[in-house]
């Protein structure tokens, strides 16, 4: 049975949901203005890959790090291993960008513009990168270089659920990282 979103929202108000984790990093999601928690398991394909983690309470990527040292050559795209996988819940997926300091620390860029990882996939994960200059770029074991987003599917609430329309305001309000950008969390 599918639930629309209303039949959602009322499910998560009268029921307790429990989810079992072996480990998880936890991902906050907003409904109506209700907390739904989250939380994604995870698994190490390298003994000593690092945990994703949230830098700041308002980030929305989990930054992920490579699971060894890699020497991209240019003009070519090459594959960077994360050294973890997720068990992304059905009606989901993962986004995987570049960290925002990426591209101007290191001169990379992600040939097909982001990774979408489906539900369905159960490897370890991957960032396909490419040099912008002329130069090899060194990527070192454990440097954080890649985000992860955990994203609803299209269709999860209603297929016909979109942006209703923008609305300009002088000011965004504040929050711990204000307009800290490109590698401000470190």
């Amino acid at each position: 049975m599918v639930l629309g979103r209303e039949d959602l929202i009322t499910e998560i108000e009268d029921h307790i949901i429990t989810i079992e984790i072996i480990v998880a990093i936890t991902i906050k999601t907003q409904t109506n203005h209700k907390s739904l928690m989250i939380e994604l398991k995870y698994k190490k394909f390298s003994p000593d890959a690092i945990e994703p983690e949230f830098k700041t309470s308002g980030s929305l990527g989990a930054d992920l790090s490579a699971s060894q040292r890699v020497v991209i050559k240019p003009k070519q795209a090459t594959l960077v291993n994360l050294g973890i996988g997720f068990d992304i819940p059905k009606g989901h997926m993962i986004m995987l960008s570049l960290r925002s300091s990426t591209p101007k620390r290191k001169g990379l860029f992600i040939p097909n513009g982001v990774g979408i990882i489906d539900s369905d996939y159960k490897g370890e994960l991957k960032l396909l990168v490419s040099p912008l200059g002329d130069e090899d770029v060194i990527i070192e074991k454990h440097e954080r270089i890649a985000q992860a987003i955990l994203v609803p599917s299209r269709g999860i609430f209603s297929p016909s659920e979109n942006i209703s329309k923008f609305i300009e305001v002088d000011d965004l309000g504040t929050s711990e990282r204000g307009n800290g950008a490109f590698g401000s969390t470190g």
